[in-house]
């Protein structure tokens, strides 16, 4: 349909180049040139007319060259072009000669004629700048960006030009072009990928517009900009409102392309969205643009080549009329010259019919390759999610596999440590459990970068009392704070509500990476943890959190590199080793609650780490029960069933109870456990979850069939979130995972004999 639409435009265009020709005489051009008028409406000159006569001439003719460009009336403004340059240089009148050559650029911009604009613009720029005139600098700098800005290999030129305008516009206080400088920036800095450097010249942007009045066009452009600048942060939503309003501010009216342009960003922010739905109906609206677009292409190349043509028939004609005697000795040889010229246009136009024949068919076989590449990049898709489900079954196994033995060798060394006949090797032992501890910290670190990369990290809200959690996390640090010699300050804003509701794992796992890493890296110092209101209503609240602290720095140049997967910076001359996965983790923990993380650090006076995070605020409790672990004896005499397939792992667990006095059976496997379970009582059952013949999950709910009330607490090494629903619903009461603090083992045993916890599983499910 396109290609017969400009077919018939050009056919038509043809004809009448060709009947125009053939049928007009020169003085029938005075019905669309009124020379006559222009002629009678300037002040007369002569070869003897003074610099002010001349001038006065100029003058009337610059103003009638202006009126006729922005009419679109090209071949009237450049008929004159020639003649207003040399009577600007007569005069010696250097402003006019500018006014001239800018009329003159733009026109030639408006019929595609970009060398010809160029070559005036960059000679009077030169000019301007010799004569240190800096409204035509500003004027020619911001003519030149122009040109630069929609070409895509000179779009960093164009910003260097701005740049140079936006000087002399603030000197000038020029508020119009302050705001085309600023716009036209912040939309090459949208093209380019840069929204950071966009938000500033969009804020700029607005401020103008403002000034302005907010014209309706300038406020469509601005708003698209705007909505592009949201599309490259991620935010689509907030794009479609700009977009939204840029299509209805300039629907009905002659800013078609504005209208195109919000469509197009429209359609972007959909697709981010994968609102299929609204990309049909927006891809509709487009097409009905689309197809008017064409047209006004085809009427484009036709006025362009219509305008050059006109210009040297008419220049022709004014020279005829002032050389009358000469035209009409070569009016036979002019006709053959404009017959061959004619002839010319036709095989012109056919070679263009015939490139956009070509060009439509490129177009089909794109589409069909396109066609082809969307569906190996759905095969792609499924592959790749094929493959990251394997790497999630992969972390699970390798969790499992690693913390089976690691329980064993962190249990032994702990038991081992409390014999006082191994004294002698205390400090061996100690090395042997600080390995065990680095390897599972490393293992706990990987696990917890693929459940964020693969997006299934916890989005569970619970209620937190903010002043507890953060005492329970410094209070997790006091080993190393006492190795360090730090000292630990909580500043907690007196209006920050005491409960919140939100992802409570999510904030204890960056603050606890925070905090650790200054407590790793400060000694002999001061480490400080303030927490403040941002914004607050009676639903939600925003709260800001700096992290400081006065230890060595981090070095500028490096600053870049920390959040950089495995990296180590400043590691206080080596003397401490870590995974290099915390601060990386904490920075992707944030960008999934929608948070930047910034950083201030100078070397030798420590570094400070703050962020945003938005809270609701909840009027329930969130206090637990207190249990009495500072009671030894209160585990005496228990009978527990420990019920474990892995021999070192029953010696372990047997070991620990048998530390405070605690009886233990061992069940080999699950279904050893529920004839066991079926014919004793005991006071609480540890359960773990893989196990051959019956595994903990079908062992528990048999259990259950024939006892409601023991308490079963899983013991597993199994990542928590992959099972957690499964454990409880089968019946169990709590989990620990494997390997554990032996201090907070002995209180969940104590927290369960006292209190069936399957009643919180109920009311936070």
């Amino acid at each position: 349909m396109r290609i017969i639409n400009r077919t018939l435009l050009f056919i038509a265009f043809f004809i009448w180049i060709t009947i125009n020709s053939q049928n007009k005489s020169p003085n029938s051009d005075l019905d669309i040139l009124p020379n006559k008028t222009i002629k009678e409406a300037l002040p007369k000159i002569s070869k003897d007319s003074t610099k002010a006569e001349i001038t006065a001439h100029l003058e009337a003719m610059i103003e009638w060259m202006t009126k006729n460009y922005y009419k679109s009336r090209y071949v009237q403004t450049l008929v004159y072009a020639e003649k207003g340059i040399y009577l600007s240089r007569k005069s010696g009148n250097k402003k006019n000669l500018h006014r001239v050559r800018a009329v003159v650029g733009s026109t030639m911009l408006r019929i595609n004629d970009t060398a010809g604009a160029k070559k005036i613009f960059l000679k009077s720029l030169k000019e301007a700048k010799e004569a240190k005139d800096s409204a035509s600098i500003l004027k020619f700098s911001g003519n030149l960006a122009n040109m630069y800005i929609y070409n895509p290999k000179y779009k960093h030129k164009a910003i260097e030009k701005y740049h140079e305008s936006l000087k002399i516009a603030i000197l000038l206080k020029d508020t119009t072009r302050l705001f085309i400088i600023h716009h036209n920036t912040a939309r090459i800095y949208n093209d380019i990928k840069q929204p950071e450097n966009s938000i500033k010249h969009i804020k700029k942007t607005e401020y103008y517009l403002n000034q302005l009045g907010n014209p309706a066009h300038y406020r469509a452009s601005h708003l698209y900009n705007k909505g592009q600048m949201y599309l490259l942060l991620n935010d689509p939503d907030k794009a479609i409102e700009q977009f939204k309003e840029t299509i209805s501010l300039c629907e009905n009216t002659e800013f078609d392309n504005a209208v195109v342009e919000g469509l197009n960003g429209y359609r972007e922010a959909l697709i981010m969205k994968k609102d299929y739905k609204g990309l049909y109906n927006i891809n509709k609206k487009l097409e009905v643009y689309e197809i008017e677009k064409d047209k006004d292409e085809v009427k484009n190349i036709t006025d362009a080549v219509s305008a050059k043509l006109n210009v040297e028939r008419y220049k022709d004609y004014i020279k005829s009329k002032e050389l009358e005697e000469e035209i009409l000795k070569q009016k036979a040889e002019r006709r053959n010259i404009q017959l061959f010229f004619v002839l010319g246009v036709a095989v012109l136009l056919v070679i263009i019919l015939l490139i956009t024949y070509f060009d439509y068919k490129k177009r089909k076989i794109l589409i069909k390759n396109l066609q082809g590449k969307n569906r190996q990049y759905v095969i792609a898709k499924e592959e790749s999610e094929r493959l990251a489900n394997s790497k999630a079954d992969f972390f699970a196994t390798v969790s499992h596999e690693l913390r089976t033995p690691l329980y064993g060798v962190i249990g032994l060394s702990s038991i081992l440590l409390e014999n006082t006949e191994l004294k002698k090797h205390e400090q061996d032992l100690k090395s042997l459990k600080f390995s065990a501890n680095y390897l599972l910290a490393l293992i706990n670190d990987l696990l917890l970068m693929n459940k964020i990369d693969n997006n299934s990290f916890t989005k569970e809200e619970t209620s937190i009392n903010l002043r507890e959690q953060i005492k329970i996390i410094v209070a997790s640090f006091e080993y190393i704070r006492l190795q360090h010699n730090n000292f630990i300050k909580i500043d907690i804003a007196d209006d920050v509500p005491s409960q919140l509701k939100g992802n409570s794992v999510m904030l204890s796992q960056i603050l606890m990476n925070l905090v650790g890493n200054a407590c790793k890296f400060t000694e002999n110092g001061c480490i400080e943890i303030i927490i403040s209101v941002t914004n607050k209503n009676k639903q939600a609240v925003n709260l800001k959190f700096v992290i400081k602290d006065n230890g060595p720095g981090i070095d500028k140049e490096k600053l870049k590199d920390i959040f950089k997967e495995f990296t180590q910076i400043n590691s206080s001359a080596n003397t401490y080793q870590g995974t290099g996965l915390g601060l990386p983790i904490v920075k992707k923990l944030l960008n999934q609650a929608g948070s930047p993380i910034y950083v201030e650090s100078k070397l030798k006076e420590g570094s400070s780490f703050n962020f945003n995070l938005s809270f609701r605020i909840s009027s329930e409790s969130n206090e637990k029960i207190t249990s009495p672990v500072n009671k030894p004896s209160y585990l005496a005499d228990k009978l527990i069933l420990i019920v474990e397939d892995n021999r070192i792992n029953q010696i372990v667990t047997k070991k620990i109870l048998n530390s405070s006095q605690v009886k233990s059976d061992i069940a080999v496997n699950g279904e050893e456990a529920v004839f066991m379970a079926k014919n004793n009582t005991y006071d609480l059952i540890l359960m773990d979850i893989n196990m051959p013949i019956k595994n903990g999950i079908e062992a528990s709910e048999e259990i259950r069939m024939f006892d409601k009330n023991t308490p079963i607490v899983a013991l597993t090494a199994v990542e928590i979130e992959e099972q957690k629903h499964r454990i409880f619903k089968s019946g169990m009461n709590d989990i620990v995972v494997k390997p554990y603090d032996i201090e907070l083992f002995k209180q969940i045993l104590v927290e369960n004999l006292l209190h069936d916890k399957r009643q919180n599983f109920k009311q936070t499910s």
